[in-house]
């Protein structure tokens, strides 16, 4: 809608140049899913372990972003390290010799930064992975495994709220998400999500929605 809108306002003050690049799709590519957000509404190519042919994924939630610096944070400082670190065991010596040869200094620095990238890469990999799915049939709990860790089937829940229980989160509006199921099932808690509010009204829509349905068909 406001792209259409920003389209038409080029057009009606002639800006051609502008209006030259929304018909090459330049300003367009903006209207499509961002694959690296923590709120993605009808992912692409999103599926996981038992979806049901006719189960669409409606909702993609994953944790803040912020929740990223401080291992992020933590991997800057590990690639400083040897920067510092590294040419004072080059130049350490015992005996009139040197105590570490070359060779072993570069070994040492290529398996240290083979280990800062792999740790970074596993808390990328578990940020990115593990998501809470809303489909047209449930709420899916998943992990980075892509393998379903609780579920619980629209029409059988009872209550979804939000919390925030941190000043960190209340400053920047971080918290998480309840679901609450029938009695005879679990109840389940997504942490750390941008706008717990939001999600929870956004969520609560399609379950009533859903269930609305149900009880107009009997």
């Amino acid at each position: 809608m406001l792209y259409d809108f920003l389209e038409e306002y080029l057009k009606k003050y002639n800006i051609e140049i502008v209006v030259e690049l929304l018909s090459h799709d330049i300003i367009r590519t903006m209207k499509k899913p961002r694959y690296l957000d923590s709120f993605i509404k009808y992912p692409p190519d999103t599926s996981f372990e038992g979806r049901d042919e006719d189960e669409r994924v409606v909702f993609l939630i994953r944790q803040s972003r912020l929740t990223l610096f401080w291992w992020f944070i933590a991997t800057i400082i590990f690639l400083i390290i040897p920067i510092f670190l590294m040419p004072y065991l080059a130049k350490l010596e015992y005996n009139g010799g040197f105590v570490f040869n070359g060779l072993f200094i570069l070994s040492l620095n290529i398996f240290w930064y083979a280990a800062v990238f792999g740790f970074a890469f596993r808390h990328f990999l578990d940020w990115y992975f593990e998501v809470l799915l809303v489909t047209n049939k449930r709420i899916i709990d998943i992990d980075r495994g892509a393998t379903v860790i609780s579920e619980a089937p629209l029409s059988n829940i009872q209550d979804v709220t939000s919390k925030i229980t941190s000043i960190v989160g209340q400053m920047f509006n971080i918290g998480s998400i309840v679901v609450q199921t029938a009695s005879e099932q679990n109840n389940f808690e997504f942490h750390t999500v941008d706008n717990p509010s939001v999600l929870r009204d956004t969520i609560s829509d399609i379950i009533t929605k859903k269930q609305g349905d149900k009880y107009a068909n009997i």
